[in-house]
């Protein structure tokens, strides 16, 4: 019987997926118009630094500021933590409601992974929206304000900055915007998905009333507790050292953990730092990850599908549901949408199509955006709820 399901299925993820591209699904050579990252690494003098004047920046801000309008440190002394966050406002308030995305990377990553995705959404909806970054814990240029009181990486403490951080966001840059409108959409990518999902519910319910919906970019529960049991074969054959940046860009394209070259110029080199003999070195160590692994996406799928709020599930190739989602698809309780030509960075690899997908969710969510049309003998009505 669950053999049929899923033949039926993954038929019908095929058929979505075909449906999205056949409906405006844009060329990623769009994006090729962005300057190659050899010009960048040239450039030494376009390095930023941390509010401690730190040399080992990672980031060079002819990278950050081509997708976001904002490169923002944000202490919470709460959280023990400066975090380095990217956003970008919307232009114009005018429009019956506003899209605000909050994009949150996996392990390993940075709040720049989401960068060409951002771009996109930007570009599509002609900056009527509003999208926002940040490197979590342990990744990129976020860093603890005391060091000696140590860090610990359980979800429930990136739940919690999460929190805090989105809360601090709302109450500050989206505060300025006055009374439009605002509708949250929280984007998570494999870990950050599992963050997202988990994070709702602990949510004041202020903030809960912001938030119009969730999508988590290519993470299963069952799959991601297995390709943890085999994380040990792949950072064994991970170097965390290469001799530059372009080597490191180069190194994720030919193993195929990017598909996409121009997303990768941006989202490889956040991922590194360079030290005084010109090697880039990795920020983050995933063994510091080790002991909390087992707290990431325990029961995961079960709270996705609960969740009283819209859902949106992307995944890439070939990835299979696990029967907690396979039902809740058939029930329907979430959005599925494959894309077969993306890798696990789906938000990199397709950023065209997954900006579309996210603006669809969100249209189709939000009552501002439902149009009722009839026609009444030779006059067309439009009623907007």
């Amino acid at each position: 019987m669950v053999d049929d399901i899923r033949r039926k299925l993954l038929l019908k993820q095929l058929e979505q997926a075909s449906m999205l591209v056949d409906n405006g699904a844009e060329q990623e050579d769009e994006l090729g118009e962005l300057p190659s990252m050899k010009s960048h690494i040239k450039n030494k003098s376009m390095k930023w630094k941390t509010p401690l004047e730190k040399e080992s920046s990672s980031v060079e801000e002819s990278l950050w500021h081509k997708f976001f309008d904002h490169c923002e440190y944000v202490r919470l002394k709460d959280r023990n933590l400066d975090f380095n966050t990217y956003y970008s406002l919307p232009k114009s308030v005018d429009a019956p409601s506003i899209p605000i995305f909050i994009l949150h990377h996996g392990a390993g990553s940075s709040g720049l992974s989401f960068a060409t995705l951002a771009k996109q959404l930007m570009t599509h909806l002609g900056d009527k929206c509003g999208c926002f970054a940040f490197d979590a814990r342990g990744h990129g240029n976020t860093r603890p304000i005391d060091p000696d009181r140590g860090v610990v990486y359980d979800r429930q403490s990136f739940n919690d900055d999460f929190i805090a951080l989105l809360n601090y966001f709302c109450e500050t840059s989206l505060a300025e915007l006055g009374k439009a409108k605002l509708s949250l959409i929280l984007v998570g990518h494999s870990l950050g998905g599992s963050i997202c999902t988990f994070s709702y519910p602990q949510m004041p319910i202020s903030l809960q009333r912001k938030v119009l919906g969730i999508s988590m970019l290519d993470i299963v529960e069952e799959a991601a507790i297995v390709a943890l049991q085999n994380v040990h074969t792949f950072l064994s054959k991970t170097p965390s050292v290469f001799k530059n940046y372009e080597e490191a860009i180069d190194w994720s394209i030919r193993r195929g953990m990017s598909k996409n070259r121009i997303s990768a110029e941006v989202a490889v080199p956040a991922c590194f730092h360079q030290v005084s003999s010109g090697k880039v070195v990795r920020i983050t160590n995933l063994k510091d990850f080790e002991p909390y692994w087992d707290t990431w996406f325990k029961e995961l799928s079960h709270k996705f599908v609960s969740l009283p709020i819209s859902k949106l599930l992307i995944l890439a190739g070939n990835d299979n549901l696990d029967k907690e989602l396979i039902i809740g698809q058939m029930q329907g309780k979430y959005q599925l949408v494959v894309f077969q030509d993306s890798g696990h960075f789906i938000q990199e690899d397709v950023p065209v199509k997954t900006a579309i997908t996210l603006i669809d969710f969100w249209k189709r969510n939000d009552s501002k955006n439902i149009v009722i049309k009839t026609n009444w003998g030779s006059n067309d009505f439009e009623f907007e709820k």
